[in-house]
């Protein structure tokens, strides 16, 4: 997901900001666009988390956009993932 992420454009506010995003998913793999939805944020300001939340939301489409490389036996376990966004640790890559 880091390689799809791009925090490059966001705001020092937004790379201050950590968000907590929630996404479900088809059974091949690929990322229900319409249900991704920030969960929570920290860190930061609501507009800096909208922000943050954008960039998020931009690579787990771009990332998704073949499907991801689940086992489908365990689609149960994974139909629903929370994934958490930190700009910060991500720029220092």
């Amino acid at each position: 997901m880091g390689n799809c992420w791009n925090v490059g454009s966001l705001s020092s506010e937004a790379l201050a900001t950590t968000v907590v995003v929630a996404v479900s998913m088809k059974q091949d793999g690929k990322p229900d666009i319409g249900s991704i939805r920030m969960v929570s944020f920290s860190g930061g300001s609501q507009q800096a988390a909208r922000r943050a939340f954008d960039a998020a939301r931009r690579a787990i489409i771009r990332c998704g956009a073949r499907g991801y490389d689940l086992p489908a036996d365990k689609y149960a376990q994974w139909k629903e993932i929370e994934m958490t966004f930190n700009p910060e640790n991500m720029r220092i890559r």
